[in-house]
């Protein structure tokens, strides 16, 4: 079992002597990735965020061994190619260390001030299958030519690529069905939210779409022996609740620093750094 952590989409940090301390100290602990959300406005939470991307590249000026992964980024608020590039290029930076976490974007508030605009659930996720691909053709192809009915390239040139060969391990998430079987089609790496607004999720629920996703692998003739089936849960489940999850086929569980179920009840930053090292104390050493 490998373990991440996420520190929630608010202001977390009272100083960036405190953000460094506690990147440094979670590579120290013996965590196995950092996530950072990829969200710019939530209208459940603060608005005073720092871009996911540019706070992974920090990271990974400040780390050797851990893993930088988005939680996620929402393909359709971006330009593909504007994302492919960035990704590519902490990957570069980092050693290759990037998972790129990708999804479709749920959050209007987002798009309508940080992109073109905000499309309903069928547009985003056609623009995020288009995008997918472009971004994937780009870190393998040495020019593309792309013509969709959202994005078009003319023989768009990707250098470097990532370090990573073919290229970083693709995550997503999402509970829905056409979600599962992209994830089965395209991904490397699926992640069930245990946490949703005001409710947790049991892992009855985690194991039935990992049987979901198998089974369309196997309809697409694709083995899924370097997949990852990971779980974002609480820094405050205990080992119980990660080993159901364990046991239900979680092979990757992350942390996010919030009290309990629902999203609504954060740690304060003050509290980050013993929250941390209460769970890789108590915790992890029961799972390695």
């Amino acid at each position: 079992m490998l373990f991440g952590i996420c520190p929630t989409p608010r202001p977390w940090w009272q100083s960036r002597k405190q953000l460094h301390n506690w990147v440094v100290l979670v590579e120290d602990l013996d965590f196995d990735g950092i996530f950072m959300p990829d969200h710019h406005m939530l209208p459940f939470m603060s608005n005073n965020l720092l871009d996911a991307w540019t706070m992974l590249s920090y990271f990974a000026a400040l780390t050797s061994r851990i893993r930088l992964g988005s939680d996620v980024s929402p393909v359709p608020r971006w330009i593909p190619s504007h994302l492919a590039k960035v990704i590519a290029t902490v990957d570069y930076i980092s050693g290759g260390r990037v998972i790129a976490g990708l999804g479709v974007g749920t959050v209007p508030e987002e798009f309508i001030n940080y992109s073109t605009g905000w499309d309903e659930a069928p547009v985003r996720f056609e623009k995020f299958k288009e995008g997918l691909e472009i971004i994937l053709r780009l870190w393998t192809e040495d020019k593309v030519t792309f013509e969709g009915k959202y994005y078009k390239l003319k023989d768009a040139v990707l250098l470097p690529k990532p370090l990573q060969k073919p290229h970083p391990p693709l995550w997503c998430g999402g509970l829905r069905r056409r979600m599962l079987e992209v994830a089965a089609r395209f991904f490397d790496g699926w992640v069930f939210p245990r946490l949703v607004p005001g409710a947790s999720l049991p892992p009855e629920e985690f194991e039935k779409r990992v049987k979901i996703i198998e089974r369309y692998a196997r309809e697409h003739n694709r083995e899924l022996k370097n997949f990852t089936f990971a779980v974002l849960g609480s820094i405050t489940d205990t080992a119980e609740i990660i080993e159901a999850f364990r046991n239900a086929g979680c092979q990757y569980y992350i942390v996010e620093l919030f009290k309990g179920p629902g999203l609504t009840n954060p740690f304060s930053p003050n509290e980050y750094v013993d929250v941390t090292k209460r769970f890789a104390r108590d915790i992890i050493p029961s799972f390695k």
